[in-house]
């Protein structure tokens, strides 16, 4: 009885199937631009960041010139001086690695980062805070895993940065502001940079009984190497879009942009 019906009902849900990834695509895009413009910028740079974030996923930048395969002695010798609480009974060799950093998940938020510090009025030593809290909690949560990377449950930090940069900010439509360089330096500093550099790290990320297909080349470990993926960047925008739902829950005059800093 319904026959006729089959062949419009099957075009429709094709349709919706493949406009399904354009329209989170659109969504992810239009969520992130607007994340950038609750910090303060205007919607033409906040376009133009995003779309350095999707071209700069792409171009990692090298932290150090060559394959790194065991730490130097210095790097033991100062672990030593400081243990306990480090164990140094890890091993000194490791599988070869290559330290990168991302532009568009790394570079870009740190830029950012600045560009809100400098010309948006927010406070030095509040950042600073916020950004020790947020990188001390995701150093103590974050867990290496081997030929993968640093791995990090994703609610984790964004929660941490929006709860800072509401709890910190001298006025509440700054928090958002304050709450993306929390996020973002914090998780850069604490999930990555003070991993790395905890004896041992290199050598669970890069174990020297590595998988037979990788004995040939190094392993690439990049900061920021998921591109807009990754947990610094992605940290950024959410506790962004956290922290404002909270302020415009109490603040119901208008958009935070129309009363921070625009950097036009």
């Amino acid at each position: 009885m319904f026959e006729w019906l089959a062949i419009p009902i099957t075009l429709a849900l094709l349709l919706l199937a493949l406009a399904a990834p354009l329209i989170v695509v659109y969504l992810f895009l239009r969520l992130t631009a607007e994340a950038f413009y609750q910090v303060g910028f205007s919607y033409w740079h906040a376009l133009l960041m995003v779309f350095g974030s999707f071209v700069g996923s792409s171009v990692n930048i090298p932290l150090h010139a060559g394959i790194i395969t065991s730490y130097p002695p210095i790097f033991i010798e100062a672990a030593g001086l400081l243990s306990p609480p480090f164990d140094l009974s890890f091993p000194a060799p490791f599988h070869p690695i290559v330290l990168v950093v991302n532009l568009g998940g790394c570079i870009i938020p740190i830029v950012v980062s600045l560009a809100i510090l400098v010309r948006c009025g927010v406070s030095t030593k509040r950042a600073i805070l916020g950004t020790l809290i947020v990188a001390a909690i995701t150093y103590r949560m974050a867990m290496p895993v081997a030929n993968l990377g640093i791995l990090l449950p994703v609610y984790v930090a964004p929660t941490l940065a929006a709860f800072c940069g509401l709890l910190l900010a001298r006025r509440l439509q700054a928090a958002p502001a304050l709450a993306y360089i929390s996020g973002t330096m914090g998780t850069l500093l604490g999930a990555d940079i003070f991993n790395l550099l905890t004896p041992g790290v290199l050598a669970e990320l890069a174990p020297p009984a590595t998988s037979a297909e990788m004995a040939g080349r190094p392993l690439v470990l990049s900061i920021g190497g998921a591109g807009v993926f990754d947990g610094i960047f992605l940290t950024g925008i959410i506790a962004v879009l956290l922290a404002s739902f909270v302020v415009h829950y109490f603040h119901r005059s208008g958009k935070i942009g129309s009363k921070s800093c625009i950097v036009r």
